[in-house]
């Protein structure tokens, strides 16, 4: 048997077309009309909602040269400056009494001055003697008369003046007492040139001056 495909009536096929038709036109208008709406109306529609809201408890106070901001009940402050390091006072130490080293014992005369001795002050010697000898020789040195007095006082303590005085004991020998004698070089034995000459060098070389050399041998009985 055969089937034949009948052709659809014209007035329904126009009616759908319009139907289509109608439904398409009526989604365009729909968007075209919400654009426009939205677009006329920014803030009023899609804008976001602001609102203000407080909470409880909490508060924040400040000022503008403040070193301490109070907050919820609690007090925030600043550190304190720090405190200027103390610088300590340089003391000066005290200066050793008279008598007096610097280790606290007591110091021999001489480093208190050696003019603090007392000597026995005659006058120049005679022309010619043995003093007059050692007289010149202190005043070609430069130390005057009164170290001349420190010198007369410190070879009478030694040897009197005797160009022979020995030691027998030690070994010392002349005017100066050299020990030993013989170091006093050719002459030594009796020279009192010679003995007065290593004498005064001696004394130089040592202790300066006379004074100085007589002021130890008064502390140490030895010069």
């Amino acid at each position: 048997m055969a089937l034949r495909q009948s052709s659809p009536n014209p007035v329904v096929h126009a009616g759908v077309k319009a139907l289509a038709f109608g439904v398409a036109a009526s989604f365009v208008l729909l968007f075209a009309v919400n654009a426009h709406s939205a677009e006329a109306q920014p803030t009023g529609t899609f804008g976001p909602e602001v609102t203000s809201a407080s909470v409880a408890g909490q508060s924040l106070t400040a000022s503008g040269k403040s070193t301490a901001i109070a907050r919820d009940g609690y007090t925030v402050k600043d550190p304190p400056a720090p405190e200027p390091v103390p610088v300590p006072a340089v003391v000066a130490a005290p200066a050793p009494a008279s008598g007096e080293d610097e280790g606290g014992s007591a110091a021999p005369a001489s480093s208190a001055g050696c003019e603090a001795n007392v000597v026995p002050t005659p006058g120049p010697p005679a022309a010619g003697s043995l003093q007059d000898i050692a007289y010149q020789a202190v005043m070609g040195y430069g130390w005057g008369e009164q170290n001349y007095y420190y010198l007369l006082a410190l070879w009478n303590r030694e040897s009197g003046w005797n160009p022979e005085a020995h030691n027998a004991s030690s070994g010392a020998h002349g005017i100066p007492q050299a020990l030993p004698g013989s170091k006093m070089g050719p002459g030594w034995e009796s020279d009192p040139n010679v003995q007065i000459d290593w004498g005064l060098r001696y004394i130089a070389g040592s202790y300066g001056t006379p004074c100085e050399a007589w002021a130890h041998s008064e502390d140490y009985n030895w010069y």
